[in-house]
């Protein structure tokens, strides 16, 4: 099973399928993440740094 899922190619963001812990690192598109915080399932976490008014994408489109 899929713990992180990203749902188009396009986006800046994945998806949570399970809980995860803080200090977990995290496989997605052959980059490895390091979680800072406790991410809920369902949540998103950030593939990328965000600046102040750029664009989370997600299912291949803008989202805020």
């Amino acid at each position: 099973m899929t713990d992180i899922l990203k749902i188009n190619a396009a986006d800046n963001v994945a998806v949570a399928i399970v809980p995860q812990k803080a200090g977990a690192q995290v496989n997605i598109d052959g980059k490895s993440i390091q979680l800072l915080q406790d991410i809920p399932a369902g949540h998103k976490i950030a593939l990328q740094d965000f600046a102040e008014g750029e664009n989370v994408i997600k299912y291949g489109y803008p989202i805020g």
